[in-house]
């Protein structure tokens, strides 16, 4: 009979139970207990392992899918860094070369505007002549659409360049002021020297030579560091113009001249942009400096007598230009000696 009702009712048993055991779960483990009761403690040992075990693999699996899965992301993320990072460092790079030719340019400008007694045209360095121990010994600058002429000089703002050896096309050879060949009338402002400066022109040497006359009256010495200036007298590089400060005091004597070892100016390696003077008439002379010079006299020729006229007797030599017969042994007075007309080289 019992195993009757049983199959009739199964479900609706099986429904109850199923409704019922979670109330009276809830009701069995509501209830405040001190102590935990030993059915807990045997599901506990038995769903504890488990639990710990299926964490433990839950966590595994987690970070193999970020190491492996999800990195790609980020590795490509990485790229895209990086190649916005060459972007900016390019754009970078091109900003400061810009400033600095843009700094280059208004320095020469403001050159140009403070040397108004000549006229110069901007030109762009676009080639070096190497030595075989690295030293610019030539400079190519573009001159196209500029008239140039050869025997003209290079200066930048910071001292001269040289000159222009040859013209080919849109094309300029510039000689440098340390080539041998090179020539250049200076002077050390203060000091009371005039003389010039040449390259050496000796293998494996690069640089320049001050030669000046040695001066009694000179009580200022020479020192390391003493800017050598141009003069205007060769009537190639304008006055006041740097060409190079004196690297040694000590100096090489031959007979009464002195030379010391210079370093140019400029820098020759880093040089991109440069003015070459296209028109410049050399240094003033003294009287151009006090005003308008005089005019040469002229010697007048008496007119020939007309016929039954006597010439004119010739003018009497006063006493004073006839020469005193003390005077005859008497040595001739001593010409004191100009530096600013003192030769270029020694003879």
């Amino acid at each position: 009979m019992w195993r009757d009702l049983l199959l009739r009712y199964r479900q609706k048993l099986v429904l109850a139970l199923v409704l019922i055991s979670p109330v009276g779960s809830m009701y069995y483990h509501g209830k405040v207990r001190p102590e935990t009761s030993a059915v807990e403690k045997a599901m506990m040992a038995l769903t504890g392992p488990a639990s710990s075990l299926s964490h433990d693999g839950v966590g595994e699996v987690k970070q193999l899918l970020s190491a492996y899965v999800l990195l790609t992301k980020t590795e490509a993320r990485n790229r895209d860094l990086e190649r916005e990072n060459r972007i900016l460092l390019g754009e970078a790079l091109r900003t400061r070369t810009l400033a600095e030719e843009l700094l280059r340019v208004k320095k020469l400008c403001e050159f140009r505007d403070q040397h108004r007694d000549f006229t110069t045209l901007p030109a762009r360095v676009v080639g070096r002549d190497v030595s075989q121990v690295f030293q610019v010994v030539r400079l190519k600058i573009d001159i196209e659409g500029a008239a140039v002429q050869e025997g003209q000089a290079v200066i930048t703002h910071d001292g001269i360049v040289g000159r222009i050896e040859k013209v080919s096309g849109p094309f300029a050879d510039v000689m440098l002021v340390t080539d041998a060949r090179s020539n250049v009338h200076a002077t050390v402002p203060g000091k009371g020297v005039v003389g010039s400066v040449s390259g050496k022109g000796k293998k494996g040497e690069f640089g320049a030579q001050f030669v000046y006359l040695d001066n009694a009256e000179r009580a200022v010495p020479l020192i390391a560091g003493d800017a050598v200036l141009t003069t205007g007298h060769d009537r190639v590089f304008p006055a006041g113009l740097e060409i190079g400060h004196i690297a040694d005091p000590k100096s090489t004597r031959q007979g009464p001249y002195h030379e010391f070892v210079l370093a140019p100016a400029v820098a020759y390696a880093t040089l991109e942009e440069v003015l070459v003077v296209t028109d410049y008439r050399g240094a003033q002379t003294e009287p151009d400096r006090r005003g308008p010079a005089a005019k040469p006299m002229e010697l007048k020729t008496p007119d020939p007598p007309k016929p039954g006229e006597l010439a004119a007797p010739a003018p009497l030599r006063k006493p004073s230009d006839t020469p005193k017969p003390a005077d005859l042994g008497k040595p001739a007075p001593k010409r004191t000696l100009d530096p600013a007309n003192t030769p270029d080289a020694p003879p």
